[in-house]
């Protein structure tokens, strides 16, 4: 019996006769193990003829000469089919070295490109009389710590209890007294470019993330795409061996919707497991929450006892026991972000309840309790002044009774939230330490700005008046007040507090003056620190976390990524500052910029500009101050006047800086930029649809339209919501409920325009719609029609600017919190839903 073996090469062609061995060979492509990846519609074809490199099907009862047919999409190489007789042998031709070569030969000759890193297979007839090589898996660094990043959201400097703040947190204290505090560390002002510094080592318009990602403007440094060229942190560990889980708030992708891209989502830059939310902010009661790219509800109620931060906990405790359980003792990278301390202040009242009284001194004093406590733990020099109070606060003093109440419940409030979120952080903690890791792991927590002023002068008990240009007066405050905090508000505390929480510092987040950047940073590592409790003075940036945490890792960055020519690392390790308190770490400049306002520190002297955004772009009209932060911690005396060619070198290095890192052009505006293009045309829903977040949803604040819904009723009746957007902050629904067909309009949670049908909804299958007619700015008619027949209207105001952050449109519920005030969440349609059209004009 002959064993023939049938051998698909490509490359050189071997010649030999039927007399040389009993076989035979043609250079006919029969088949090829590899097509023309520059062939026409070769990517189009199917896999049967991308296998045999032809443009035609091949028939199976093909025969040669019908192969040599000339529809064969030309190969890289001549390509050959040999079939030969095992044991047989061939001689190379033209320019081939003399010789012979049996089949087992020529098999691993074609194959021998197949190899992985320091290992060649040998490949023979059987597994008996070949070796193989085990694929490589990318190794961590030998001994390697665990790396954990702990990210706070709006808490200033002078809040958390180990910087001198007012507020209990224990279990950050606890990472205080083991680790280090950096009392000179600093970010971008805001979120989203904070984050992005943390994550990458670049500046943030150098990755073209200049301001929060809802803020788009067409330039490289403000395009809000985290950079391909600018690999993460995590994608860096992941292939270094780590695994990487990421946990909370991302705000780095502005596709917030099912149809993605997902390439700067969590899973997408490098972390292989997700949980949290997407955007700028959730309500810490009823999230908006992924895991993975998928949305998924909350595993209970806020009445069973559910709160976001103890859940991103959970879910980052059980990330961590199930990567153990699978192979214990290999390291992780965890990037634990909580939405706290950003709005909504939400928290469980017997946190809340802890604060009662404790603010009622006002904010003028807190800020000196502050200060003092400050100068006596090292945090702040002891020459240190507190500024005067910014503009536009009064003393504490000069306030009415109501207004000193709401504010220091407000307060009261923010504390318990923080309080709240400190006591998660130490159920984190204590898991490491019961399984043995917690001096095994490289902990840096910060802030990622300073407090935010953006609950306006009197603070509100719904923060989306503020997002719609809306001042709720105290009296307004007043009436919610024993709300606060709860499942009913979306609150934020008035503006003088936020001050107070950047102490010693002036002004706040978005600003470039120091309370906007000027952040408190934790790290913890005691197989390095060996000064414990220790606080260290180094000038630090978001910016230098990553080179700091790959050098003490044994990592470099990679030039190449993913296929993507790399930026350099931009950040300057402060590594050696972790065993050295006088370590120089060669860090001599940092510029800022954030939606106007400039500065720039070089070698301890700071240059800086606040500007007013949207003031209409002049921008060369700004005052510049100088300030010495080697003798002027906190910004006080401003030295322009004495040293004006100073001041103009600093202005001068600024540009320079901008230039080098995508800065440019200069843009105030936030309305124009944070409100796209409107959405028009008519699109269809069906039911099971993924919810659709602003802003790309179809316009309804600004133009016509009209919603159908085509639904079957049974014959003992159907309720529930066809159509809804937002959520009791804001919003509209299209439901039925007691046999009629209902619309409301929620505007800013205020207010509801409901207009209910003069009829009841028949049975069976019917078209339930609504129209609602602009007729002024933000105001128009709702007209309710079954069947075409017009069955109710009634005039209404809609919303300014926005709806909701994460409560979008839904089909047959209306998940989260309810629009009406009619019904309790996700009220879902009890008939069937075929189809909702929504047609918006043009």
């Amino acid at each position: 019996m002959t064993v023939f073996i049938i051998l698909f090469l490509s490359g050189t062609t071997f010649a030999a006769s039927e007399e040389e061995y009993e076989g035979f060979e043609t250079k006919t492509p029969l088949l090829s193990a590899e097509s023309d990846d520059q062939a026409d519609g070769a990517l189009s074809r199917s896999s049967n003829e991308q296998l045999t490199n032809r443009r035609k099907v091949l028939a199976r009862d093909a025969d040669l000469e019908s192969v040599a047919e000339e529809d064969v999409v030309a190969p890289r190489g001549e390509p050959r089919l040999v079939v030969m007789a095992a044991g047989a042998s061939v001689r190379e031709d033209e320019g081939g070295q003399e010789g012979t070569r049996t089949a087992a030969d020529l098999i691993q000759a074609e194959s021998g490109s197949i190899s992985t890193s320091g290992c060649e297979p040998v490949i023979g007839i059987s597994y008996r009389d070949s070796t193989p090589c085990t694929a490589e898996v990318a190794q961590p660094p030998k001994e390697a710590p665990n790396v954990v990043f702990i990210v706070l959201d709006d808490v200033g400097f002078g809040q958390i209890g180990c910087f001198g703040g007012p507020i209990d947190t224990p279990n950050i204290d606890r990472l205080a007294v083991g680790g280090l505090r950096y009392n000179n560390f600093h970010t971008t002002a805001m979120c989203s470019p904070t984050r992005a510094c943390l994550l990458t080592g670049r500046n943030h318009h150098s990755v073209g993330v200049g301001a929060v990602i809802e803020l788009p403007a067409g330039y490289p440094g403000y395009s809000m795409t985290l950079s391909k060229n600018a690999a993460t942190l995590p994608e860096i560990l992941l292939e270094s061996g780590f695994n990487t889980f990421a946990v909370g708030k991302w705000h780095l992708s502005d596709h917030l919707n099912a149809a993605g891209p997902f390439d700067n989502w969590p899973t997408g830059r490098g972390f292989e497991k997700y949980y949290g939310f997407i955007g700028s902010e959730t309500n810490q009661w009823y999230p908006d929450l992924v895991s993975g790219t998928t949305r998924v509800d909350p595993p209970k109620t806020p009445e069973e006892g559910y709160h976001i931060s103890e859940d991103l906990v959970d879910r980052a405790i059980g990330f961590i026991k199930s990567q153990q359980a699978a192979e214990p003792g290999h390291p992780y990278f965890l990037y634990l972000s909580f939405g706290a301390c950003h709005a909504p202040h939400h928290a469980p009242k017997e946190q809340i309840d802890m604060y009662k009284g404790r603010f009622d001194q006002g904010w003028d004093e807190v800020r000196n309790e502050t200060l003092a406590r400050q100068k006596a733990m090292g945090i702040v020099p002891e020459d240190a002044e507190l500024p005067p109070r910014n503009p536009d606060i009064p003393a504490w003093v000069d306030l009415s009774e109501d207004q000193q109440r709401v504010f220091a419940r407000e307060q009261e409030v923010y504390a318990g939230f923080l309080t709240h979120t400190d006591a998660q952080i130490g159920r984190f903690l204590d898991h490491l330490e019961d399984m043995g890791q917690l001096n095994d792991t490289l902990i840096v927590l910060i802030s990622d700005n300073g407090a935010s002023r953006e609950g306006g002068f009197n603070g509100t008990s719904n923060n989306y008046l503020y997002f719609n240009r809306i001042i709720q007066n105290v009296t307004s405050v007043l009436a919610h007040i024993d709300e606060l905090g709860g499942t009913e508000t979306w609150n934020h505390y008035a503006e003088g507090w936020a001050m107070a929480g950047n102490t010693p510092f002036k002004r706040y987040k978005q600003n470039t003056h120091e309370g906007g950047i000027h952040d408190p940073m934790i790290i913890y590592y005691p197989a390095l620190i060996e000064d414990g409790g220790r606080i260290r003075e180094q000038y630090t940036h978001a910016v230098d976390i990553v080179p700091t945490v790959l050098e003490l890792l044994g990592l470099s960055a990679p030039e190449v990524y993913n296929g993507h020519p790399q930026k350099p690392i931009e950040g300057v390790s402060f590594a050696a500052s972790l065993s050295d308190p006088d370590a120089e770490t060669g860090k001599y400049v940092q510029y800022y910029e954030m939606v106007g306002s400039r500065a720039l520190w070089y070698n301890g002297w700071k240059a800086t500009a606040y500007h007013t955004p949207e003031s209409g772009g002049d921008f060369m009209n700004d005052t510049w101050e100088l300030y010495n932060t080697d003798e002027d911690f906190s910004e006080v005396h401003d030295l322009a006047s004495e040293y004006p060619q100073k001041l103009q070198e600093m202005i001068d290095l600024w540009f320079f800086e901008a230039g080098k890192y995508q800065v440019l052009p200069l843009d105030d505006r936030q309305k124009a930029r944070f409100q796209p293009a409107p959405k028009t045309g008519v699109f269809t829903y069906y039911p099971g649809t993924e919810k659709i977040l602003e802003p790309e949803l179809p316009d309804t604040l600004n133009h016509s339209y009209r919603i159908a819904a085509y639904v079957d009723i049974p014959e003992s009746g159907a309720e529930g919501v066809l159509f809804s957007i937002g959520g009791r902050f804001g919003g509209l629904s299209l439901f039925v409920m007691d046999g009629h067909l209902v619309c409301d309009y929620n505007f800013v949670g205020m207010r509801h325009y409901t207009v209910s049908s003069t009829s009841e909804v028949p049975a069976g299958r019917s078209a339930l719609s609504m129209a609602f007619d602009l007729t002024g700015s933000h105001q128009g008619v709702c007209t309710l029609y079954i069947d075409g027949q017009a069955r109710g209207r009634a005039e209404v105001m809609i919303q300014p600017y926005r709806y909701s952050f994460e409560e979008g449109l839904e089909i047959g519920k209306d998940p989260q919190t309810p629009v009406s005030e009619s019904y309790e969440s996700p009220f879902r349609f009890t008939g069937t839903i075929e189809k909702v059209v929504m047609e918006v004009e043009g």
